[in-house]
């Protein structure tokens, strides 16, 4: 390490500029933790906006996609505990299909608790696929018809019952996306804030200090390594 870093020593004025350095870098801190807080206030500002304006209609909704990756989480969430938009008092318009007229049944909405009916395409949609779509390929499996375009056969009954698939279709891997997302206890958030504050004082403690000691070898050319590794 000699021969590539001048070893060097202390002095008073080298006392001084540590004082200046060790303040500058409290500014940074400052300023840093200054930007986080802006940040979150923006993102906490969206979302409310979001949560506030929440469209029911699945035909009219943006989809999953268009929202930030940063907040898609909460606003998953947010859908879910909605619930699916299931207007049970809404008079269905009729179709004629094949010289019959139909039109959606609403009983359906007691035996498929995920579907969804929009007003303004009077089509059917699939809220756990609307919802995790962008976790899987249109190659995977992944069919536009429950979450883009809208289911409105309403004389083929049994499509409904084909969306819900095999154990591992889109639609039952989607469900048990909102599953996880929904129970608290596996969500990362949760484990967070577990932590009390003492605890994430202590790591940024630790933390600062493991940069400071870098920082010190890093200017005298020292090598990384010792043979102290007690607590204190």
């Amino acid at each position: 390490m000699e021969c590539y870093f001048k070893r060097k020593f202390a002095s008073t004025t080298s006392s001084s500029d540590n004082v200046g350095s060790s303040s500058s870098r409290d500014v940074g801190i400052s300023r840093d933790a200054g930007i986080s807080r802006d940040v979150d206030s923006s993102k906490e500002s969206e979302l409310q906006d979001i949560f506030a304006n929440l469209i029911a209609d699945p035909g009219l909704r943006p989809q999953m996609l268009d929202y930030d990756l940063n907040i898609r989480d909460e606003v998953q969430r947010a859908y879910l505990q909605k619930g699916p938009c299931q207007p049970k008092d809404h008079t269905f318009p009729q179709t004629n299909l094949s010289g019959y007229n139909r039109r959606f049944n609403v009983k359906w909405f007691d035996e498929f608790d995920w579907l969804e009916y929009s007003f303004s395409k009077d089509t059917a949609f699939c809220l756990y696929c609307y919802l995790f779509k962008s976790n899987f390929r249109i190659g995977q499996g992944c069919s536009d018809t429950f979450i883009e375009m809208g289911f409105r056969n309403w004389k083929k009954k049994d499509k409904i019952r084909q969306h819900v698939g095999a154990v591992g279709s889109v639609y039952n891997q989607s469900r048990q996306y909102c599953v996880d997302l929904m129970n608290q206890k596996q969500h990362i958030r949760t484990v967070l804030i577990k932590q009390s504050e003492q605890a994430r004082i202590d790591y940024c403690i630790c933390l600062t200090s493991s940069l400071d000691c870098v920082r010190f070898l890093l200017r005298q050319g020292l090598p990384f390594r010792g043979h102290d590794e007690s607590d204190t």
